[in-house]
């Protein structure tokens, strides 16, 4: 859809594009009378004030936007490394917003990059978000010509570039490592389980046990909300004490070196009794002790694909289909397997 412009807006209320322009900013040398009448056609038109209009029509914007869930989570932090890195050397910046696993500040930060400020968004969607509504912001953005990179958390039946994980192989490996390890009671922890990609990992999961003859037990599938970290050590405790688990996938960093800390406290040795494998690889399982078998999720790798498919879609380097790269997760042993 073609961007409507001031010179369109001047065309369709009869104004000059001076007289548009003073009225769009609320000038005091325009009437309200034909302040109003300009700003009902612009809003009927979907023109919104493009502040960056001239080096648009320069091709100089080199401005990318990263939305993520939290700048925190180490797995987030190594995507925004990657990408930065990339971007740098093909000449764009890249501009960091975080929307907290807020569905208000996810819609937010993108209804404010509608105003011409960047050139391309690479985004994980929050956790909780609407997908009709998340559709609908993006789709606005498409009407501006400013293409979107969905990675890791993204909507299958949206139309944009994709760079995502197989989430129900990750899982899945978990568990054929653990029941190798001869581990059959195989606890699942997801912070992430309403999410599409929690229901992967769960699937994935559910599947594996399957596959190794283990029965599935809903008392071994927890489901944690961002303020229930007390769970943890209620259930946790629970399962250890009564024997009814021998092993632990954690999809999460922080909620991971926290079980392991609370199943040494707890007296059971880590691995004989109880083994744990934690989702995204970094230093805080290389350091534990004993260290933790973690699903490297190859978050570097993911920001710089992500980043080369937005620089390559904004120069017109690739065609009208749209690209899904799928990057392999891998485990990477360590003693607490």
């Amino acid at each position: 859809m073609k961007k409507i412009t001031i010179q369109d807006l001047s065309k369709a209320t009869g104004f000059s594009k001076s007289t548009v322009s003073k009225a769009i900013n609320n000038s005091k040398e325009i009437s309200k009378k034909t302040k109003k009448k300009i700003n009902n056609y612009a809003k009927k038109l979907n023109y919104r004030p493009n502040y960056f209009a001239s080096n648009l029509r320069k091709n100089s914007i080199k401005n990318i936007a990263i939305v993520v869930p939290s700048i925190l989570n180490y797995y987030f932090a190594k995507v925004i490394k990657g990408a930065q890195n990339t971007l740098f050397k093909s000449g764009y910046n890249l501009i960091c917003f975080f929307n907290d696993e807020s569905i208000s500040k996810e819609k937010k930060i993108l209804n404010n990059l509608q105003n011409g400020s960047v050139a391309g968004i690479i985004i994980s969607c929050a956790k909780n978000s609407n997908t009709k509504k998340l559709i609908k912001e993006l789709d606005k953005l498409k009407k501006f010509n400013t293409p979107t990179v969905m990675f890791d958390r993204v909507i299958d039946n949206y139309d944009s570039d994709k760079v995502s994980m197989d989430n129900h192989e990750a899982t899945y490996e978990c568990v054929k490592h653990l029941t190798k390890k001869g581990k059959k009671k195989i606890a699942l922890i997801s912070p992430i389980h309403e999410t599409t990609i929690g229901q992967d990992r769960f699937r994935g999961y559910k599947d594996a046990l399957k596959s190794e003859n283990l029965k599935f037990d809903e008392d071994l599938y927890i489901r944690l909300s961002r303020d229930e970290d007390k769970i943890i050590e209620s259930e946790i405790s629970k399962l250890c004490l009564s024997n009814k688990i021998d092993s632990i996938i954690c999809i999460e960093q922080i909620t991971t070196v926290a079980i392991h800390r609370l199943v040494q406290k707890l007296g059971k040795n880590i691995p004989d009794e109880i083994s744990i494998i934690g989702f995204t690889d970094g230093p805080l399982f290389k350091y534990t002790n004993p260290s933790i078998t973690s699903l490297d999720q190859h978050g570097e790798y993911f920001g710089k694909l992500s980043a080369k498919l937005i620089v390559q879609r904004i120069e017109g380097k690739i065609g009208e289909k749209f690209i899904h790269e799928k990057i392999p997760c891998s485990i990477v042993e360590r003693n607490s397997t």
